[in-house]
């Protein structure tokens, strides 16, 4: 019986040492240390207060933050940046999948409640920006205003700092591989809350008035459409 109790406890030993060196490994992989420098570097930027949402201003830092992950990603290297973690080398600027799962993992993991939250307010206010500048560049009726704040120089401003870091925030997303995943929630329900915006501020007033149709059917291909093909690829319409 003290036989077996022994072998028992040697096994638990065993076991518990291999989970702490599992752990430690972890611990020192470098996207675990990506992950965890994402979320340190969170810090309010200082975009104009128009942007202002519920879930706080993180979302506005997240294009420049994902440029550090994404790049990360392209590097050509097979050491893992001198961490235990190690990968085969990039041939032909293709990703590396098991980097790339690697990398989501330990981002998700650490993660906070509302991380999902800021994805939404950011995709919302790419294309409210989007909707703007194609305001600003057309004479509009106004029964296509679709924002009830009034348009002046400082929400130019802000629009074209938005737009400034679109192009690199849908690159880095395409090499994160999170749109397809992790991100699809968050994309619809931002794509759905601006569309049902412009909707209904349309049907406010009189919605037979000529030309409506044409009009909401000018926003949707020059506004609606572009824009998301910008966000999920090329790729999604083949």
């Amino acid at each position: 019986m003290a036989t077996a109790s022994s072998s028992y406890q040697q096994i638990y030993e065993r076991r518990l040492s291999q989970a702490m060196q599992r752990k430690a490994s972890a611990k020192s992989r470098a996207t675990t240390a990506l992950a965890r420098e994402f979320f340190i570097s969170d810090n309010a930027s200082n975009a104009p207060d128009r942007y202002n949402d519920a879930t706080g201003d993180e979302w506005r830092t997240l294009p420049s933050r994902l440029v550090k992950l994404s790049n990360y990603l392209r590097e050509r290297s097979s050491s893992g940046n001198g961490t235990n973690e190690t990968f085969p080398v990039i041939v032909s600027n293709k990703i590396d999948e098991s980097r790339r799962v690697a990398l989501g993992a330990a981002v998700f993991n650490q993660a906070p409640s509302t991380f999902l939250d800021e994805f939404r307010s950011l995709f919302e206010a790419l294309l409210r920006a989007r909707q703007n500048k194609w305001k600003r560049e057309r004479v509009v009726d106004e029964s296509m205003e679709v924002d009830d704040e009034e348009e002046d120089g400082d929400n130019c401003e802000a629009d074209e700092l938005l737009l400034s870091e679109e192009d690199q925030f849908y690159q880095s997303l395409s090499t994160l591989g999170w749109l397809s995943n992790q991100l699809q929630t968050p994309f619809r329900e931002a794509l759905h809350s601006v569309m049902m915006e412009a909707i209904k501020s349309l049907i406010a007033g009189d919605f037979e008035t000529e030309g409506m149709l044409d009009q909401t059917l000018e926003w949707k291909s020059q506004v609606l459409v572009p824009w998301v093909y910008s966000v999920v690829g090329a790729e999604a319409y083949e």
